[in-house]
């Protein structure tokens, strides 16, 4: 049925004192408002005549004033929906409507005259407007905050008993789940607690159960068009109906449809919607109305199962976007910043999005946690899971995710990118192009185009392999090249060739040179400084490899697994070449193979033990096991020169505090507290952004080498090394030199490990020590043992790889 067309005031909304003043205002006169964004929305409404715009005053604090409710049946309100799904659509209400919602939630709360409500949510909005109009009628009084909900003002005003109710919708609350502490003891003083109509997990339900341990905490399910439908008491409820969202109290009803959606009838159902130029029944002619939503009831007790237009159907398999979405947010800790949408699939029919609101976030971690939660609910999703990392999420002001702006978005993409050629992002096998090198570098892993060299976790020893062998295929490097994408480094080498020069690092350069150092002088090739310091130098290159390539994966991630990574990459060949040695020498030394022979009296050992890589390991795992705390990662990344010099200088108090009660002298100083100093003079090389950085730089490692090493020859090579990376960081070389010298720093720690072998060897082969030639033949069989070794860890990682693959596609849940 049709009816006249609706004459009222329109109403802009703002979260403030003076909308909530209007509103009531105009309820008292009878006179309909609408709810708009600004005049302009207003004078393009049609279907309803606007005789008045009022345009609120800005402003926060208290709402004192007592207004009783009003039981008419004529129109009292306006609200335009989110539009979600299509067009915004005009839901009237009437006085009635509102003010039945209003008894239930008073009743099902208790609400009484001493509540002080935070409204957490925006009171141009259904749920917000009724928290002011139920907490107003009970005699209650509200605050409006200034910046909207903010924990820290709400833990305060709960301390000093200023507020003792809250309102919120389950986005809010899991910020303030995953920071609990900012509220701490304050949650214990909250008596009311309301949460609007999100999916939100029995585990998020329960742990805001337990950080307000003494409220009344009801949660309600419902829509515009009839606010509160049903309500869950979840202070009170078992924890086995916590996934559900409560039943219908009052005279509210509510059944499913045959399609499976829920249904609702009552006095607090909308009648009308605004259509064209009149006003249409939006219930059935008995009365119900059907949603969107899908649901079943067991027990009395509704259960949402997401929206029907939401609902995800790939390969006959129905995947609920809340639920998942809860999953992976679970698993990340990024509870309500997760949201998964539909997208097209030729294959499938629709595939899987999942978009993650966050500044640090990896797309391979999220990815890894997306495949976890489908597995988790029986769903192998294969290449119709598709990811993305956003700075932000399009919603609605109270938090709901706008998923068809989300798939109107990826179907952009995807069409731009197959205008330009790019259809598919996996290259057939033998392909030669930049992605296909990616993924023979990086063999097990899922490289797509937005990948580079540092979200892959590549470190220093890797750095150089890759762009020997990047080099040798496609032409020259560009500096930075770490921190480009594979397609931006595919646009770069179709355009730059085949020029016969190349960029060498000074970092590798240094890399090369000071090993060639610590190899001749074990080999007595000659000595290259009295005092030594070579070593030194190198541990402060592990500094600089962690700031410069796997600091920026750590900040975004927060995980350190990078760093982990680096030490497998040393631990495996050093404890192989130890067990090697042993077993020829039938004999067995525990301390070496556990990486630990440092801390021990080196005159214990005398098959092969290796302190400059134990080190070199203990030192990462240091690092990273500082990195793995949050603050530091903080800090760092606010202030990176002046962590890393706080940590110089810590180290070096620290250092000098061990000395006075425990002389290592008889271990040579063979500890990572003596060395801990170089990893952050190594980091605050490589966080020198520009000039004046790099001097400030360059001084502090100067004082810290002088009182380390003093005026000696030590401190020449040391600084020396520094100022280089410093201040010429690249030189530029004929091909062939730097591919030298690359190889040589590629294979740096397999030259360390056996070049002891290797002069032993040249003894007996010569009758006599030959340092020169040993000194080459370390070198030499250094490089092939580095290229072996790197072969066959391709190999094993390529086969473990196709194993776990094969493994899936033998799973039964691949009807996807």
């Amino acid at each position: 049925m049709t009816h006249a067309k609706l004459t009222a005031t329109a109403l802009v909304t703002r979260n403030s004192l003076s909308y909530i003043e209007h509103v009531f205002a105009l309820n008292a006169a009878r006179e309909p408002l609408v709810n708009v964004p600004d005049e302009a929305f207003a004078a393009a409404l049609t279907g309803i005549t606007i005789e008045n715009c009022i345009v609120p005053d800005e402003g926060s604090g208290w709402f004192t004033a007592n207004h009783p409710l009003i039981h008419e049946d004529r129109p009292a309100q306006v609200t335009y929906t989110s539009g979600t799904e299509g067009m915004p659509k005009g839901i009237v209400l009437t006085y009635s409507n509102l003010a039945d919602a209003a008894e239930r939630i008073i009743d099902q709360m208790g609400l009484t005259s001493e509540v002080r409500e935070y409204v957490g949510v925006p009171v141009t909005y259904s749920f917000g407007i009724g928290r002011v109009r139920a907490v107003s009628a009970a005699g209650g009084q509200c605050y409006v905050p200034p910046r909207g909900f903010d924990p820290h003002e709400l833990a305060r005003m709960l301390k000093s008993g200023e507020v003792n109710a809250l309102s919120a919708v389950p986005t809010l609350l899991r910020i303030v789940l995953q920071t609990p502490t900012v509220l701490a003891d304050a949650g214990k003083n909250l008596r009311w607690l309301e949460i609007g109509s999100q999916y939100m997990s029995a585990a998020e339900k329960s742990a805001v159960r337990a950080l307000f341990p003494n409220a009344r905490i009801v949660q309600h399910y419902g829509l515009t068009e009839a606010s509160r439908s049903t309500f869950l008491q979840i202070s009170d409820v078992p924890d086995d109906l916590l996934e559900s969202v409560g039943r219908a109290v009052g005279k509210t009803e509510i059944e499913i449809s045959p399609k499976g959606r829920i249904q609702i009838r009552g006095p607090h159902v909308a009648r009308w919607r605004v259509d064209a130029d009149q006003l249409v029944d939006l219930a059935s002619p008995d009365g119900w109305l059907e949603t969107s939503d899908l649901g079943h009831i067991s027990d009395g007790y509704l259960y949402y199962d997401g929206r029907a237009d939401d609902l995800i159907n790939s390969g006959g398999i129905k995947i609920n976007p809340d639920m998942l979405e809860a999953r992976i947010g679970g698993l990340l800790g990024l509870g309500g910043r997760i949201v998964v949408a539909k997208v097209p699939d030729a294959l499938r029919g629709e595939g899987v999005l999942v978009a993650a609101e966050s500044a640090d976030l990896s797309e391979n971690r999220l990815r890894d946690a997306s495949v976890e939660a489908l597995s988790e609910l029986g769903v192998n999703a294969g290449d119709a899971l598709h990811v993305q990392v956003m700075a932000t999420i399009p919603r609605t002001a109270t938090g709901k995710p706008l998923r068809r702006l989300l798939t109107e978005a990826f179907a952009q993409q995807r069409d731009a990118a197959a205008a330009a050629g790019i259809v598919d992002p996996v290259p057939e096998s033998g392909a030669d192009d930049v992605l296909s090198f990616f993924q023979k570098f990086f063999p097990g892993e899922d490289i797509g185009p937005d990948d580079s060299f540092e979200t892959m976790g590549g470190d220093s020893l890797s750095y150089i392999q890759f762009s020997l062998g990047f080099e040798d295929r496609f032409g020259p490097l560009p500096s930075g090249w770490e921190g480009l994408t594979v397609a931006q480094l595919e646009k770069i080498r179709a355009v730059d060739g085949g020029s016969s020069w190349r960029l060498l690092e000074s970092a590798t350069l240094t890399r090369a040179f000071f090993m060639i150092c610590i190899v001749a002088l074990h080999l007595d090739t000659f000595v290259y400084s009295s005092t030594w310091g070579a070593a030194y130098f190198l541990f402060m290159l592990a500094g600089y490899s962690v700031m410069r390539f796997q600091w920026p994966e750590i900040s975004r991630t927060g995980k350190v697994n990078t760093i982990f990574g680096t030490v497998l990459r040393v631990a495996i060949p050093t404890v192989m070449v130890i067990f090697a040695m042993q077993l020829l020498a039938r004999t067995f030394e525990l301390m070496p193979p556990l990486l630990i022979s440092n801390w021990f009296d080196p005159s214990q050992y005398h098959i092969a033990y290796y302190y400059f890589a134990e080190i070199y390991m203990q030192l990462l795992l240091v690092i990273a096991a500082l990195l793995a705390i949050p603050k530091i990662r903080d800090v760092l990344r606010a202030r990176p020169m002046m962590t890393c010099t706080a940590l110089i200088v810590v180290a070096m108090v620290v250092s000098w505090m061990v000395d006075q009660v425990w002389d290592t002298n008889y271990l040579y100083h063979r500890t990572p507290i003596w060395y801990l100093w170089t990893i952050g003079a190594g980091m605050l090389m490589a966080s020198a952004r520009d000039m004046q950085d790099r001097l400030i730089a360059m001084a502090i490692i100067a004082v810290a080498v002088f009182m380390h090493h003093g005026m000696s020859s030590a401190s020449a090579y040391i600084l020396g090394g520094t100022a280089l990376v410093l201040f010429v960081p690249e030189i530029s070389v004929p091909a062939p030199v730097k591919a030298i010298v690359g190889e040589i720093a590629g294979a740096s720690m397999f030259m360390y490990l056996s070049h002891f072998q290797v002069n032993s060897l040249i003894t007996r082969i010569f009758h006599g020590p030959k340092p020169w030639i040993a000194l080459f033949a370390a070198i030499a069989f250094g490089i092939v043992f580095a290229r072996i070794y790197n072969w066959m860890e391709s190999k094993v990682r390529a086969y473990v790889r196709s194993y776990r693959a094969a493994a899936i596609n033998r799973t039964p849940q691949d009807a996807l």
